[in-house]
């Protein structure tokens, strides 16, 4: 199977988890935002939010290939199977298992301090890393 990954991350330092971190419904109500202004080509929403790091990295052309990119390799989103929501690397972390007609994979965004997007990957839902909710 082919993949393409998109890796849209910047670099992720461990940081003191002391920092004032979103409520775990507001992580992922950020998440899905994302996924919405993607999926409807607001890309320009979406890089207004990227940190400074991430924003020099990931110009809106770029990220403007994004979702045609996953819907000519998995056909037409579906839906939203799982919300995983943690930290990772001390920072808030949100998965979205997006269910495409051909394969489910799963959106992870990670957040700093200052509840920008540090990282947007796709990856497959083999290498989630968020515990499922219980």
């Amino acid at each position: 199977m082919r993949w393409i990954v998109c890796l849209l991350t910047a670099g992720i330092v461990a940081e003191s988890p002391a920092f004032a971190q979103f409520t775990n419904e507001a992580a992922t109500t950020k998440a899905e935002s994302v996924l919405e202004n993607l999926r409807v080509g607001k890309t320009a929403d979406v890089v207004k939010e990227l940190d400074s790091k991430l924003s020099q990295e990931l110009p809106a052309d770029r990220l403007q290939a994004v979702w045609p990119g996953l819907l000519k390799q998995f056909g037409a989103f579906k839906s939203i199977a799982e919300r995983r929501v943690g930290l990772m690397d001390a920072r808030q972390a949100v998965e979205l298992f997006l269910v495409f007609e051909k394969e489910t994979i799963v959106q992870r965004i990670v957040f700093d301090q200052e509840g920008r997007i540090a990282g947007l990957v796709y990856r497959p839902t083999s290498l989630a890393v968020l515990p499922a909710n219980k």
